[in-house]
Protein backbone atom coordinates (compact mmCIF):
# COMPACT_ATOMS: atom_id res chain seq x y z
CA UNK A 1 0.00 0.00 0.00
CA UNK A 2 2.69 2.40 0.95
CA UNK A 3 4.38 1.40 -2.30
CA UNK A 4 1.18 2.31 -4.60
CA UNK A 5 0.74 5.55 -2.26
CA UNK A 6 4.68 6.41 -2.92
CA UNK A 7 4.16 5.51 -7.04
CA UNK A 8 0.92 8.21 -7.01
CA UNK A 9 2.83 10.73 -5.28
CA UNK A 10 5.41 10.70 -7.54
CA UNK A 11 3.37 10.38 -10.73
CA UNK A 12 1.18 13.03 -8.81
CA UNK A 13 4.74 15.44 -8.71
CA UNK A 14 6.01 14.73 -12.38
CA UNK A 15 2.15 15.53 -13.85
CA UNK A 16 2.02 18.84 -12.01
CA UNK A 17 6.05 19.93 -13.27
CA UNK A 18 4.73 18.69 -17.02
CA UNK A 19 1.56 21.28 -16.86
CA UNK A 20 4.09 23.96 -14.78
CA UNK A 21 5.92 24.03 -18.70
CA UNK A 22 2.91 23.36 -20.60
CA UNK A 23 1.34 26.69 -19.17
CA UNK A 24 3.47 28.62 -21.77
CA UNK A 25 3.62 26.40 -24.90
CA UNK A 26 0.73 27.27 -26.98
CA UNK A 27 1.26 27.13 -30.62
CA UNK A 28 1.99 29.73 -32.24
CA UNK A 29 -0.46 33.01 -32.89
CA UNK A 30 -1.26 35.17 -35.84
CA UNK A 31 -0.56 38.66 -37.25
CA UNK A 32 -3.43 40.83 -37.75
CA UNK A 33 -2.20 44.21 -39.27
CA UNK A 34 -4.84 47.47 -38.84
CA UNK A 35 -4.96 51.23 -41.02
CA UNK A 36 -6.79 52.93 -38.82
CA UNK A 37 -8.83 54.96 -41.98
CA UNK A 38 -9.27 51.26 -43.61
CA UNK A 39 -6.57 52.27 -45.82
CA UNK A 40 -3.89 50.63 -47.01
CA UNK A 41 -0.09 50.03 -45.40
CA UNK A 42 1.78 52.95 -46.82
CA UNK A 43 4.58 52.47 -48.74
CA UNK A 44 7.01 53.79 -47.10
CA UNK A 45 6.85 51.78 -44.15
CA UNK A 46 7.53 48.54 -45.95
CA UNK A 47 11.19 47.61 -45.84
CA UNK A 48 13.52 46.87 -42.55
CA UNK A 49 13.60 49.11 -39.96
CA UNK A 50 16.84 48.50 -36.94
CA UNK A 51 15.99 50.30 -33.54
CA UNK A 52 19.16 51.82 -32.09
CA UNK A 53 18.85 49.87 -28.88
CA UNK A 54 18.74 46.39 -27.70
CA UNK A 55 18.72 44.37 -31.26
CA UNK A 56 15.71 45.48 -32.31
CA UNK A 57 14.49 45.08 -36.54
CA UNK A 58 11.67 44.49 -38.20
CA UNK A 59 10.93 43.47 -42.15
CA UNK A 60 7.41 45.11 -43.11
CA UNK A 61 5.42 43.70 -46.42
CA UNK A 62 3.50 45.87 -48.65
CA UNK A 63 0.15 44.71 -46.73
CA UNK A 64 1.72 45.30 -43.37
CA UNK A 65 2.60 41.83 -42.17
CA UNK A 66 5.83 41.16 -40.58
CA UNK A 67 8.33 39.53 -42.54
CA UNK A 68 10.56 38.71 -39.96
CA UNK A 69 11.47 40.76 -36.36
CA UNK A 70 14.72 40.56 -34.15
CA UNK A 71 13.16 40.82 -30.85
CA UNK A 72 15.68 41.82 -27.92
CA UNK A 73 15.23 38.38 -26.07
CA UNK A 74 18.58 36.95 -26.91
CA UNK A 75 18.60 38.62 -30.15
CA UNK A 76 16.59 36.07 -31.90
CA UNK A 77 15.02 36.87 -35.75
CA UNK A 78 11.32 35.70 -35.24
CA UNK A 79 9.09 34.95 -38.07
CA UNK A 80 5.32 35.81 -36.42
CA UNK A 81 3.24 31.87 -36.43
CA UNK A 82 6.53 29.98 -36.20
CA UNK A 83 8.34 28.47 -33.54
CA UNK A 84 11.79 29.36 -33.49
CA UNK A 85 15.13 26.94 -31.58
CA UNK A 86 18.61 28.15 -31.90
CA UNK A 87 21.53 26.33 -30.33
CA UNK A 88 22.67 28.61 -27.37
CA UNK A 89 26.73 29.06 -26.20
CA UNK A 90 26.47 26.56 -23.12
CA UNK A 91 25.38 24.05 -25.80
CA UNK A 92 22.00 23.90 -25.20
CA UNK A 93 18.89 25.92 -27.20
CA UNK A 94 17.01 28.52 -26.63
CA UNK A 95 12.98 27.87 -28.07
CA UNK A 96 10.78 30.83 -29.27
CA UNK A 97 7.09 30.22 -29.63
CA UNK A 98 5.49 33.58 -30.74
CA UNK A 99 2.18 34.41 -29.79
CA UNK A 100 -0.54 36.97 -31.45
CA UNK A 101 0.67 39.89 -32.95
CA UNK A 102 -0.44 43.16 -34.52
CA UNK A 103 0.74 45.72 -36.42
CA UNK A 104 -1.37 49.29 -36.02
CA UNK A 105 -1.20 52.00 -38.16
CA UNK A 106 -2.56 55.69 -37.41
CA UNK A 107 -2.03 57.70 -40.77
CA UNK A 108 -3.69 60.73 -39.17
CA UNK A 109 -1.01 60.90 -36.56
CA UNK A 110 1.69 58.89 -38.49
CA UNK A 111 1.87 56.60 -35.29
CA UNK A 112 2.71 52.87 -35.94
CA UNK A 113 2.38 50.21 -33.10
CA UNK A 114 3.79 46.71 -33.00
CA UNK A 115 2.40 44.54 -30.35
CA UNK A 116 4.67 41.61 -29.84
CA UNK A 117 3.48 38.56 -27.33
CA UNK A 118 6.16 35.93 -27.14
CA UNK A 119 3.75 32.59 -25.68
CA UNK A 120 6.89 30.73 -24.52
CA UNK A 121 10.70 31.65 -24.38
CA UNK A 122 13.25 28.93 -22.86
CA UNK A 123 16.84 29.66 -23.08
CA UNK A 124 19.10 26.94 -22.02
CA UNK A 125 22.50 28.71 -20.12
CA UNK A 126 24.83 25.87 -18.94
CA UNK A 127 22.74 24.38 -15.84
CA UNK A 128 20.22 26.68 -16.08
CA UNK A 129 17.59 27.94 -18.26
CA UNK A 130 15.68 31.15 -18.11
CA UNK A 131 12.08 30.27 -19.44
CA UNK A 132 8.68 32.12 -19.18
CA UNK A 133 6.71 34.86 -21.59
CA UNK A 134 6.81 38.70 -22.72
CA UNK A 135 4.91 41.15 -24.64
CA UNK A 136 6.74 44.11 -25.92
CA UNK A 137 4.56 46.98 -27.65
CA UNK A 138 6.43 49.26 -29.59
CA UNK A 139 4.88 52.40 -30.50
CA UNK A 140 5.86 55.87 -32.00
CA UNK A 141 5.67 58.44 -34.59
CA UNK A 142 7.17 58.13 -37.90
CA UNK A 143 9.00 61.20 -39.27
CA UNK A 144 7.45 63.33 -42.23
CA UNK A 145 10.59 61.88 -44.46
CA UNK A 146 9.84 58.42 -43.71
CA UNK A 147 12.93 56.95 -42.46
CA UNK A 148 12.77 57.53 -38.45
CA UNK A 149 10.38 56.25 -36.38
CA UNK A 150 10.75 57.67 -32.56
CA UNK A 151 9.22 54.61 -30.55
CA UNK A 152 8.84 53.88 -26.45
CA UNK A 153 9.07 50.12 -25.78
CA UNK A 154 6.79 48.88 -23.40
CA UNK A 155 8.15 45.42 -22.03
CA UNK A 156 5.95 43.07 -20.05
CA UNK A 157 8.16 40.34 -19.12
CA UNK A 158 6.74 37.27 -16.85
CA UNK A 159 10.30 35.04 -16.29
CA UNK A 160 10.10 32.40 -13.53
CA UNK A 161 12.30 33.20 -10.74
CA UNK A 162 12.83 37.08 -11.78
CA UNK A 163 9.55 38.46 -9.95
CA UNK A 164 8.12 41.63 -11.01
CA UNK A 165 6.11 43.68 -9.67
CA UNK A 166 3.28 45.41 -10.85
CA UNK A 167 4.08 48.82 -9.75
CA UNK A 168 7.74 48.00 -12.03
CA UNK A 169 5.65 47.04 -15.10
CA UNK A 170 5.91 48.46 -17.95
CA UNK A 171 9.69 48.12 -18.33
CA UNK A 172 10.15 51.22 -21.00
CA UNK A 173 12.48 52.54 -23.23
CA UNK A 174 12.86 54.72 -25.82
CA UNK A 175 13.87 53.10 -28.98
CA UNK A 176 14.64 54.76 -32.56
CA UNK A 177 13.97 52.99 -35.32
CA UNK A 178 16.00 53.62 -38.99
CA UNK A 179 14.73 52.68 -42.31
CA UNK A 180 17.72 50.92 -43.82
CA UNK A 181 16.47 49.35 -46.85
CA UNK A 182 12.99 49.20 -48.68
CA UNK A 183 11.83 45.86 -49.38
Amino acid sequence: MKRLLFISVIFLLVLAACQEVSQYIKTPGTLEVIVEDGGKFPEFLVGKWKGDKDGWAFIFEPDGTIFRARISMGRAEIVPGQIKTLPTHGGGQAIYVPGDWSVIYSPADRELTVDIVMNYIRIEMGDQALQGKTRDIISGTVSEDGKLWRTIVSSFPEYEGFPNKPEDLPYLQEVNFVKVEDK
